[in-house]
C-alpha cells in the first residue's frame, strides 16, 4: 500500500486542530476556561489557579494537545484529570492526556469494576485538592449514568467558616435549560423510569442545595444527543437555572418522569461503541492517525469492489455537486475542526456515527490538506478509518474509475 509516508517525504505532523477556546471565568486565584466543539455539542474545562499554577481538566475530548500547549504556556502543573460520567457521544483522551501530563484520572463511584485503567474512585463528599485556596468536590448525581458525578470547586481556605461553592461542573446531570437524559444504560441494567428518579433526587437534593451564586459548567450545550432542549448558552447560575430550566418547574416526582422519558432525540447508533471505548481508555491519537494507511484512488476501488465499504467524502456540499464518484455518501467536516457549525454541515462526527456502522471499512475523500483533520474527527468518536484515497474524487475521478 502507498502510505501517507511515502507519499508526502517523511512522516506527517498532526495538525493541532482549533481549539474551540471559548472563555475564561474568574474569581480571586481560579480560573476556567472554557473550550467547546460545536460539532459535538461538548464542553471541556480547564480550572486552575494562577497563583498556585496547578489546573484540572475536566471531560477533555480525544485531542489533547489543546489543553497540554496551554498548561505549558503558563507553566502550569496537571494535578488530575476529572471525568463526570463514561461519556457515550465522544471518546474522551483522559488516557492520552493522564500519561502525557502525568496524573491521575479522578472518576465518581459505581464505575471502577467497569474500566480497564486505574483511577481514583471519588466517593461523595470528598475533596480533591486544586491548591490551599481551593478544591474540588464530588457530588454524586447519579440519573443520566450510575457513577455521574458533579465537581464542585469550593474555596476552601479559612478554617473558621464552611468552604465556600464557587463553580459546579455538572456533566450530563443538569444542563443549562435541560437535563441528562434517562435512556442510555439499559444494557446494564437500569430502565429509564428509574434512572429518571435517581436524577430527580440529584437534581433536588444535591444540586439545587447549592447557593444561587454558584455557576454551572455542564458537558454539553444545543444540539447534543444527550438530553433535549438544550440551551446554546456556555454556562448559568444555579439561581437562573431554578427559575427557568424546565426540568426544574416540576416539583411531582411522577410528572418530572413522564416528562424526561418522553421526547428524547434519537440515539446514535455509536454511542455504545464509545462507551466501551472510554472503558477501556482510548490509545494515542497521532499513533492511531498515522496507521491509517494512504491508498491510490485504484486500490481503494479494488478494496471495495472486494470487502465492501464506504466511500466517506467529506468535502463541502458545493464541491461534492460540482463532482463526486458514484455511491460515495457526503458529510462535510464543516469549519474551524468542528469547533462551529454552519449551516447544513458541521456535525460531521455525529452524522458518521449515526450513518455508518462502526465495522463498515471507511474510505476517506477530503480537499487537499484536510485529510488528517477527517481522520482526527472521526478519531472524536472512536471511529478509525479503513484507508485515505490519495488526491481524492480529483484523482478518482481523472483515472476514470
Amino acid at each position: 500500500m502507498e502510505e501517507q509516508k511515502s507519499e508526502r517525504g517523511g512522516s506527517p505532523k498532526i495538525p493541532v486542530l482549533p481549539s474551540g477556546y471559548r472563555e475564561t471565568v474568574s474569581e480571586g486565584d481560579v480560573e476556567v476556561l472554557v473550550y467547546y466543539l460545536g460539532c459535538l455539542a461538548q464542553a471541556s474545562y480547564i480550572v486552575r489557579d494562577r497563583k498556585a499554577k496547578t489546573a484540572f481538566v475536566i471531560d477533555p475530548r480525544r485531542d489533547v494537545d489543546v489543553y497540554l500547549q496551554e498548561l505549558a504556556a503558563h507553566r502550569t502543573r496537571l494535578k488530575g484529570v476529572l471525568l463526570t460520567h463514561v461519556h457515550a457521544d465522544f471518546v474522551s483522551g483522559h488516557m492520552e492526556l493522564s500519561r502525557r501530563g502525568d496524573a491521575d484520572i479522578f472518576m465518581g463511584p459505581n464505575v471502577k469494576s467497569r474500566t480497564s485503567f486505574d483511577i481514583v474512585e471519588v466517593k461523595d463528599g470528598q475533596m480533591i485538592e486544586l491548591s490551599p485556596r481551593y478544591s474540588l468536590k464530588g457530588l454524586h448525581t447519579p440519573g443520566h449514568t450510575p457513577e455521574s458525578v458533579s465537581w464542585v470547586l469550593v474555596e476552601t481556605a479559612g478554617a473558621s467558616t464552611p468552604p465556600a461553592p464557587l463553580y459546579a461542573f455538572t456533566g450530563d446531570t443538569l444542563f443549562i435549560g435541560s437535563c441528562g437524559r434517562p435512556d442510555l444504560v439499559g444494557s446494564l441494567g437500569y430502565t429509564a423510569d428509574g434512572m429518571a428518579r435517581l436524577m430527580y433526587a440529584s437534581l433536588w437534593n444535591r444540586l439545587m442545595q447549592l447557593p444561587d451564586s454558584v455557576k454551572v459548567f455542564p458537558a454539553h450545550g444545543a444540539g447534543s444527543p444527550c438530553g433535549k432542549s438544550l440551551s446554546d448558552a456556555l454556562w448559568s447560575t444555579i439561581g437562573d437555572e431554578r427559575k427557568t430550566n424546565p426540568a426544574l418547574q416540576i416539583e411531582d416526582i411522577d410528572a418530572f418522569v413522564a416528562f424526561l422519558t418522553c421526547g428524547q432525540p434519537h440515539s446514535p447508533r455509536y454511542f455504545m461503541h464509545s462507551v466501551q471505548q472510554n472503558l477501556a481508555g482510548a490509545g494515542i491519537l497521532k499513533s492511531d492517525i498515522l496507521s491509517v494507511p494512504w491508498i491510490s484512488a485504484t486500490q481503494a476501488q479494488d478494496q471495495i469492489r472486494e470487502c465492501g465499504g464506504v466511500l466517506l467524502d467529506t468535502r463541502t456540499a458545493q464541491l461534492f455537486a460540482v463532482g463526486h464518484l458514484p455511491g460515495a455518501l457526503n458529510i462535510g467536516q464543516g469549519a474551524a475542526g468542528g469547533t462551529v457549525l454552519q449551516p447544513y454541515e458541521g456535525n460531521f462526527a455525529i452524522w458518521v456515527g449515526t450513518l455508518v456502522p462502526q465495522t463498515e471499512g471507511i474510505y476517506i475523500i477530503a480537499s487537499a490538506g484536510e485529510e488528517l483533520g477527517a481522520l482526527e474527527r472521526l478519531a472524536r468518536i472512536g471511529f478509525k478509518a479503513h484507508a485515505v484515497v490519495i488526491g481524492g474524487a480529483q484523482e478518482w475521478l481523472a483515472d476514470g474509475l
